[in-house]
């Protein structure tokens, strides 16, 4: 069962650059550790049991080795940075299992995977590809994990975030078939659309709420930025929407940094050249 929102995953490939310009845009950010059987390493930021990771591949044998996830993941950052994928948190992940191969998309897994941290524990979750990839596609990855919460935090701490940004509000997402990539939110992961689709100038849109969390699917139908992103890097995430508990000193903070931004009344959006090729918008909690 689908339960929660957990993380966003930003693709960068070179780790240190990536979490210094993080780190300029307010956010505190924690090394994360290494996947020893992805060859990849990660920083976290972290705000609650939702957090940021930052991707990057540091053995790329052993990752091309994994399979799509792995060479897919590359192919990726052989030509872009920026969001490559997201991941929802549940128990007892077989039926979302078992909707997807009844869509024909398929999934790997649950496998159990770990992450070794640089304090040296061991972080454990259950992982569930659907399609057998995750990256730039137009639905989530998903998690079970083994480790406890207390324990997850107690690793990695939330971030105490100079920019006052406290947490994920939403993912918008392109694809290039709503309905198509409506029936597998609903169908295989049993969200709940908002609103039986509606239109906006250039696209047509799907939402969908877990929790706090927002999801919206966009399927571009005019020139715009969201068409250009699906032609260039084909559906997927397109926007991180993230809250802050006070817009005017998030404003003032990246403003202090010398940060690229624009604002208006729906909020706060970086330059994605700022955020490592990330879309982000900040939005008022």
């Amino acid at each position: 069962m689908i339960e929660r929102f957990d993380h966003a995953v930003i693709g960068v490939p070179d780790l240190e650059p990536a979490m210094g310009a993080f780190r300029r845009l307010g956010f505190e950010v924690a090394v994360g550790g290494r996947h020893p059987s992805l060859g990849t390493r990660n920083a976290i930021v972290r705000f609650g049991l939702d957090y940021l990771e930052l991707l990057a591949v540091e053995d790329p044998a052993v990752a091309r080795a994994r399979g799509p996830f792995g060479r897919e993941l590359l192919s990726f950052l052989d030509r872009y940075s920026g969001l490559v994928g997201f991941v929802l948190a549940g128990t007892g992940l077989e039926e979302e299992v078992e909707g997807l191969r009844e869509l024909g998309i398929g999934a790997e897994g649950p496998f159990e995977m770990d992450r070794v941290h640089p304090k040296g524990g061991r972080l454990e979750w259950k992982l569930v590809l659907p399609g057998g990839s995750p990256w730039r596609k137009p639905w989530p990855y998903l998690i079970d994990w083994i480790t406890g919460e207390d324990e997850l935090l107690a690793w990695d701490p939330p971030g105490d975030h100079a920019n006052r940004v406290t947490g994920v509000a939403g993912m918008d997402l392109v694809v290039g078939d709503l309905e198509e990539a409506a029936r597998l939110y609903e169908q295989a992961l049993g969200l709940r659309a908002g609103d039986d689709g509606h239109r906006r100038p250039g696209a047509t849109s799907r939402h969908y709420r877990l929790g706090s969390i927002g999801l919206a699917l966009y399927q571009p139908d005019g020139p715009g930025s969201g068409a250009a992103e699906l032609e260039q890097r084909g559906p997927g995430p397109y926007r991180l929407v993230l809250e802050s508990d006070d817009l005017d000193s998030t404003a003032g903070a990246l403003t202090r940094a010398g940060v690229t931004f624009s604002r208006s009344p729906t909020g706060l959006d970086i330059d994605p050249s700022e955020a490592v090729g990330a879309r982000i918008r900040i939005v008022s909690t």
